[in-house]
């Protein structure tokens, strides 16, 4: 009790000096004791409030990126020191955010040394607004060695964590590029990833290593003086997965997709005008760009500007009018997108207005592209994708109908070698309506349809029953997916067909010997 007593005497005391005393004496004195307590103390503490400057008004993004990256390890063995968390989920996000409840502290390690952040939330006086900081404690003989170190640490994986944990968005342009934004968006959920994808394996290996590699190349394309972009060219038919394939890279990398419609775009100024509000870390798609726009017209107009050009200086000797700033000019009163104007979008110096970009361009035709457009850094890698191969077919039949074997497999494989390949939208409309119980049937229509582009392609000729003994490796495989890196000139042309009447009868002959031994299986 007299301890209790002279505990209750001293905390009097100090309220009477408190009130007593001048506010810059009491100032002074709690100035004191703090540099005694640091003096004393092994640790530096460093705050990072929430906003930054004396009024309080720019965002500290520090302070962000320490909220991200205590959120980032809430889920590991580190946040079992702290006893209690704040939950929360915005519109923006699909994930569960865990913040440090007010007051309270985390422990962390760096280099074997124990960190710790304590969450500071105090009330201002006379208002109902709260100043939020966070301290870091550290080891005060090693601040120097682990400061600068761990705080580029605490933002690469807030970087990394806001990356993938935010909501991505799909944007398309709305005509409007000249006043506050020339985009609108929605939630971007499309379910494409590569391991649904039908494409060969050796071609997802190295599409997700190419996307690798450009995803963490910052320092790379900075030191070589490149703008840090890539472009990819998807071409092939109609239904052989060019959309699924630009979501699957967008879910892989956890980016933004601008859909750009050429057509609702007026002229160069306002092509400029939307990549400047496109956003980092985002995928720039334009579709059939053999179609968007006729682009090749600037090329014959150029052409005959060029001719009429010549008649006038043969008939004008003081025509000296420059050449080229005639052809744009004729363009641009024309009021549309032109060739050079869509070069400078994806090449030129206002390309490098952002960072972290991937530009796809799609077609259907890939010989009606002008070369300009998908030359080396422009388009860096160029992709074919045909019909299925036997891989893709088998993910396709994984995907669909949840078998990894059939006995139609090796048929369907013949058909593939013999030209009886089809695109995956093909494939997948089939399977799709005949999924659940419908396995034989499935195949059996799968077989069929191959059957029948085969011989849609021509007729056959009386088979000779000496062919069933030939060398069954002459078949020609079916058009596979192809990545290729680099320029129009270095393209692969389509794989050199052989006789297609000698390949159709080898394959209704193998047809017929894979059906008996099928039948022969079955009886026994």
């Amino acid at each position: 009790m007299e301890i209790l007593s002279q505990l209750w005497s001293l905390l009097g005391l100090l309220t009477v000096l408190q009130n007593i005393l001048p506010t810059q004496l009491l100032s002074l004195l709690h100035s004191l004791y703090e540099s005694l307590q640091d003096l004393i103390s092994p640790y530096s503490y460093f705050d990072i409030p929430e906003f930054n400057g004396y009024c309080g008004v720019d965002i500290n993004d520090l302070y962000r990126h320490v909220n991200l990256y205590l959120n980032s390890v809430s889920s590991s063995a580190t946040a079992s020191t702290c006893r209690r968390f704040t939950l929360s989920r915005s519109k923006s996000s699909n994930c569960i955010s865990f913040t440090i409840a007010p007051n309270h502290t985390i422990h962390d390690s760096f280099n074997g040394h124990s960190l710790t952040w304590t969450h500071q939330v105090d009330t201002v006086q006379d208002s109902l607004e709260e100043k939020r900081s966070f301290t870091l404690k550290l080891p005060k003989r090693h601040r120097h060695m682990l400061l600068s170190p761990y705080i580029q640490q605490v933002t690469s994986r807030a970087e990394e964590f806001e990356r993938v944990s935010r909501e991505r968005r799909l944007f398309t342009n709305n005509g409007n590029a000249s006043y506050e934004s020339g985009w609108v968006s929605v939630p971007f959920r499309h379910p494409s990833t590569f391991e649904t994808l039908a494409l060969e394996p050796h071609l997802k290996k190295q599409m997700t290593e190419d996307l690798k590699a450009f995803a963490s190349g910052r320092e790379f394309y900075h030191r070589v003086g490149r703008a840090w972009k890539r472009g990819y060219l998807l071409h092939g038919p109609p239904g052989s997965g060019k959309s699924s394939l630009i979501a699957a890279m967008a879910n892989y990398l956890c980016y933004d997709v601008y859909d750009l419609e050429l057509t609702k775009v007026t002229d160069n100024s306002e092509l400029r005008a939307l990549l400047i509000q496109t956003s980092n870390r985002s995928i720039i798609v334009i579709e059939d760009i053999d179609c968007s726009l006729d682009l090749t017209a600037d090329r014959m107009m150029k052409a005959t500007t060029a001719t009429a050009t010549r008649r006038k200086r043969s008939s004008s000797s003081g025509y000296n009018k420059d050449l080229g700033s005639g052809n744009d000019q004729l363009l641009e009163e024309s009021g549309r997108v032109t060739l050079s104007g869509l070069l400078n979008f994806t090449d030129g110096l206002w390309s490098c207005c952002g960072e972290e970009r991937i530009i796809v361009f799609t077609t259907n035709h890939r010989e009606n592209v002008d070369p300009a457009l998908v030359r080396c850094g422009r388009m860096d890698v160029h992709v074919s994708l045909g019909t299925c191969g036997m891989h893709a077919f088998k993910a396709l039949a994984m995907n669909y109908l949840g078998i990894e074997w059939h006995s139609s497999f090796d048929v369907v494989e013949s058909c593939i070698r013999s030209g009886g390949a089809l695109t995956p939208a093909q494939i997948g409309e089939i399977l799709l309506r005949n999924r659940g119980n419908k396995v034989d049937l499935a195949m059996k229509e799968v077989v069929s349809a191959m059957q029948a582009r085969i011989l849609s392609t021509g007729g056959t000729e009386h088979l000779n029953t000496s062919i069933e003994h030939e060398d069954m490796a002459a078949l020609t495989r079916s058009p596979q997916s192809v990545l290729t890196v680099g320029s129009p000139e270095n393209w692969d042309l389509s794989p050199g067909k052989t006789n297609g009447k000698k390949r159709k009868a080898k394959f209704l002959v193998r047809l017929r010997s894979l059906t008996k031994s099928d039948s022969g299986r079955r009886g026994v």
